[in-house]
């Protein structure tokens, strides 16, 4: 299976307007295709509500309306405002000249309940008339079918206020990445794609692609027969401040565990002097420990603090040679300091940054709520800043460099605990030791992450109590499943 691509809606619209010229009858397809999906799948349903806005959104709501009607359904139409481009005034007056109806308010009930208010052309939050009409949609408490997109869902950023929450999103002609990140993650329900048969030729180059399955470039950390643990790179860990030595731990292990040649520990905190758990870990001051001579890349970040010490080993890591990541503390005290702003631009080995939001947020100088407006904006953006390959953590994690992003389509909720970041810093380190680029260790790092917990969460369906510790092995266990497969 190839990772879907994913279009920006002003190159949808480009594509729309080619099968146009071409003739291509797109809103008659996306009605017939809603129809015949609606009637497969919800069979039941007798008694349907289908809510049509003035674009073409709506007018593909109209075409739907006309063939259930046809097909003997009882269909209750709410336009919300007089149809705008012509083929959905056509769509209206077919559906007229078919005996329907038009309700000035919504049903009191319905089996199932068809969203075409807004569609990828909406750049703007919606007003209180609208907002109200999807509360009463909403209200019926049935399936709810989006045609396109969620109403009030961003197509490009997955941003939404007052948003219809569909059962089940209808994906037409290709992908929107506001489906699969931000908001979107809980707003669109499940998502089929129907690309309405328009001819591979008329699509245009992707802005990015969903990571729906283990990246290819896994198939690279095969091992050959004659090697030994220095093939497989060896990274230091710089954090485990008083309080937080579980942080270092967590993101050794993983390395460990994800195929490391060797994992050194650099802790601030230096009252443990072994890993009772993990033996296998090295353990040495954090000062000591950049200065060993095997070390091939530096994880810096987990459980680090924000002391004084802690801002001279990032400052040092950052002077560094090797390939750095950089997680959580590490993150906080670059985002407070032009200096280190400004090495990270002139380091010349390849730079890893993994924020969650808030951290993102720090790093641009802006708000947790600007990051989520536009996930992969902002991933792109601090992947300018900082010349570096950015992890935008959180729903539908966001994997950018300054030429290309992809969304990450594993993982639940269930990674909503604590470490869950450690321990995913240390799979990409694990990955990037062993001869993965950056971008395709962060891509591959995330997916394995997320594959962990989907794993897991089919012996705990409602996926509560998932720790980072246990993430460790369920992760290793989807990295050789892969690679049983290649």
């Amino acid at each position: 299976m190839i990772n879907p691509p994913l279009f920006l809606s002003n190159k949808l619209k480009q594509i729309e307007a080619a099968a146009a010229r071409a003739g291509l009858p797109l809103m008659q397809r996306a009605g017939q295709c809603s129809a015949d999906w609606i009637i497969k799948h919800h069979p039941e349903a007798q008694t349907i509500y289908v809510l049509a806005g003035p674009g073409n959104n709506g007018g593909d709501a109209l075409v739907t309306a006309t063939l259930l009607h046809l097909a003997g359904k009882t269909v209750l139409l709410r336009l919300s405002a007089p149809s705008g481009p012509m083929p959905a005034q056509k769509a209206l007056a077919a559906w007229l000249a078919h005996g329907g109806q038009i309700l000035s308010s919504t049903p009191n009930q319905a089996d199932l309940a068809i969203d075409g208010l807004y569609g990828i052309g909406l750049n703007r939050q919606l007003g209180d008339a609208d907002q109200q009409i999807i509360a009463e949609l909403q209200a019926l408490a049935c399936p709810v079918i989006a045609l396109d997109i969620p109403s009030g869902l961003m197509a490009d950023s997955g941003d939404a206020t007052a948003t219809i929450h569909a059962t089940h999103t209808l994906s037409f002609i290709a992908h929107k990445p506001g489906l699969f990140t931000g908001k979107g993650c809980d707003l669109a329900g499940e998502i089929s794609l129907h690309d309405l048969q328009i001819p591979g030729d008329l699509f245009l180059a992707p802005d990015g692609h969903l990571q729906t399955q283990a990246p290819s470039s896994i198939a690279q950390l095969q091992r050959k027969p004659d090697s030994h643990k220095g093939s497989y790179g060896t990274v230091g860990v710089i954090g485990g401040a008083t309080g937080m030595l579980g942080a270092a731990l967590l993101a050794g292990r993983a390395a460990l565990h994800m195929g490391t040649g060797r994992v050194v520990l650099g802790l601030l905190d230096t009252s443990l002097s072994v890993d009772s758990v993990q033996p296998e870990l090295m353990l040495h001051s954090a000062h000591e420990a950049l200065q060993h001579p095997a070390l091939t890349l530096l994880a810096v970040g987990p459980g680090l603090g924000q002391s004084t010490e802690a801002l001279e080993l990032l400052r040092q890591s950052i002077a560094s040679s090797l390939p750095l990541l950089l997680d959580a503390d590490a993150l906080n005290l670059l985002a407070s300091s032009a200096e280190l702003a400004a090495a990270m631009r002139q380091r010349t080995a390849a730079s890893i940054l993994t924020p969650h939001p808030a951290e993102a947020a720090r790093l641009l100088h802006t708000s947790t709520q600007a990051v989520q407006a536009n996930r992969i904006e902002s991933a792109q953006a601090l992947a300018q800043r900082y010349e570096a390959t950015v992890l935008l953590k959180g729903a539908g994690s966001v994997c950018a460099n300054e030429q290309s992003w992809s969304i990450n389509a594993s993982g639940n909720a269930a990674l909503a605990s604590a470490g869950q970041g450690d321990v995913l810093s240390g799979i990409i380190a694990a990955l990037l030791a062993q001869g993965l680029s950056p971008l395709e260790a962060v891509q591959s790092g995330s997916w394995l992450h997320g594959r962990a917990a989907d794993d897991w969460r089919k012996a705990h369906p409602n996926g509560i109590g998932l720790t980072a510790s246990e993430t460790i092995s369920y992760a290793r266990a989807a990295l050789n499943q892969v690679l049983g497969k290649c």
